[in-house]
């Protein structure tokens, strides 16, 4: 089991996405680690991320999208966590707007941890009563529960 807790903080946790789209929803989310030590260079890791999501969707279906970057200025792991009431075009490979996106950073040196925690979050998120209690909670407590119980 991840510890979530060390890398996903109440105050990287926006209850109520505004964006409508995946470069907003991006920008919106990396705007609560702006002021986080773990990434070196802010800026570049906004571009990183836009990037990589112009490449290839994140949008993993299922109303989930995990948008990502793995780069040499990022300190340590990180996640931001937005829950969108209304949805965001994100392309997924299902064709479905996604309500829950986990934005992650980690440093490059670390590429296993990266490949784990991504599918850690991969196998929490395709469990329909986990994303249904995310999309449903009420504050970043609650979030945080849910991703310490793991399901």
């Amino acid at each position: 089991m991840e510890k979530w807790d060390r890398i996903l903080s109440p105050e990287n946790i926006l209850l109520d996405l505004q964006a409508k789209g995946s470069i907003a929803a991006i920008r919106e989310l990396a705007g609560l680690l702006v002021d986080d030590d773990a990434i070196q260079n802010h800026k570049q890791f906004v571009s990183d991320v836009i990037r990589r999501e112009q490449n290839s969707t994140t949008g993993i279906g299922h109303g989930v999208a995990v948008p990502h970057a793995h780069e040499d200025f990022i300190n340590r792991q990180i996640l931001a966590l937005g829950i969108s009431r209304t949805g965001v075009d994100f392309g997924s490979v299902d064709g479905n707007p996604v309500h829950i996106i986990a934005l992650l950073a980690t440093p490059r040196k670390h590429h296993k941890k990266h490949m784990e925690l991504l599918a850690g979050l991969s196998r929490m998120l395709q469990h329909e009563s986990a994303r249904e209690s995310l999309i449903q909670a009420g504050d970043a407590a609650a979030i945080l529960d849910i991703f310490k119980a793991g399901k």
